[in-house]
């Protein structure tokens, strides 16, 4: 069996493997902490209960026909928001203004007739988390992900965003 000079104990690749750090270098990274480089992810939740029905042309058996008719859910939907943090502050995102936001959209949905929410389409988890994202993308920067789900029936939908 053959041994190049690249696998000898001394040869170049072990002492690529060794080298030393420029001053530069060392002084960066001795000053760089977990959170300097970090991507944090915030999250909070609200909870809403609504009504809607589903108008769904393709029900079959008619044992299915309960979506149809007017029926409600509690929901929950979990907003995630990611970026690094402020080096001023050191958050990624002041929680007032994730609060002030989530009021805005909680307000359009709790206690709300679903099919007559302007700009929804169809209940369906899926244009919840659409609908959410919409309303919330233009008020906080980073937004990562909306989750919707209905604890109750074990169903739950998330959303994220490719280059949000």
């Amino acid at each position: 069996m053959s041994r190049t000079h690249a696998g000898k104990p001394g040869g170049p690749r072990e002492r690529a493997l060794k080298r030393t750090p420029e001053p530069s270098e060392r002084s960066a990274r001795s000053h760089a902490t977990p959170e300097t480089r970090a991507q944090f992810t915030l999250s909070r939740s609200f909870v809403f209960e609504a009504a809607h029905t589903l108008n769904r042309r393709d029900i079959d058996p008619p044992s299915m026909d309960a979506s149809r008719r007017i029926h409600g859910h509690s929901y929950r939907a979990t907003v995630e928001v990611t970026g690094a943090p402020m080096s001023e502050s050191g958050m990624v995102l002041d929680l007032a203004q994730l609060d002030t936001a989530l009021t805005r959209v909680s307000e359009r949905l709790d206690h709300r007739l679903l099919d007559d929410v302007a700009g929804l389409g169809p209940a369906t988890l899926e244009n919840l988390c659409a609908f959410i994202w919409r309303a919330l993308a233009p008020h906080l920067v980073g937004l990562s992900r909306v989750t919707v789900s209905r604890d109750a029936r074990g169903d739950a939908c998330s959303l994220s965003m490719r280059d949000a």
